[in-house]
């Protein structure tokens, strides 16, 4: 399953955080109609996601599948770190971590099914740059943003 770095889409709430700090897009496509509340549950959901949650919940901030569904259908605003920021029918904008990073889905209908995005923003700190750890972090963000598009597109074929 091919998963590309984009540019974020216009239509997008993440696009809000262009130029302040570093925003990024990945896209894959899929075959058949998607809503972006079963791809926000199908992301949240995959194994490398429940990592991520089980580490969490060693600080308290952990959470269960019925918490993923509630914010993925939109019967609640918070999910363990994350917080609703923004939500559409087409894209879904999550704060995460207290305040500089931003979580962002979408979902786009094309002729031949949807194309489905993950995106992330981690805002500019003091000094005018995203914290140091997150640049740090990079190279491994952006391996582990395709694997998680990736692993949700699957789950959802």
């Amino acid at each position: 399953m091919s998963t590309s770095r984009v540019e974020v889409p216009d239509w997008s709430h993440l696009a809000a955080y262009e130029g302040c700090g570093h925003v990024d897009a990945y896209r894959t496509d899929v075959p058949q109609n998607v809503a972006l509340a079963d791809y926000a549950e199908a992301f949240f959901s995959t194994p490398v996601f429940r990592l991520e949650r089980s580490i969490l919940g060693v600080f308290g901030a952990g959470t269960d599948d019925g918490q993923v569904t509630a914010l993925a259908q939109g019967h609640s605003d918070a999910m363990a770190a994350w917080v609703v920021e923004a939500r559409s029918d087409r894209d879904l904008l999550l704060e995460a971590g207290g305040g500089v990073i931003r979580t962002w889905l979408g979902v786009e209908p094309t002729q031949s099914g949807t194309t489905l995005y993950f995106g992330s923003a981690v805002l500019n700190g003091r000094g005018g740059k995203p914290p140091l750890a997150a640049r740090v972090l990079m190279p491994f963000h952006h391996l582990y943003s395709r694997t998680l598009l990736a692993l949700a597109a699957r789950t959802l074929r």
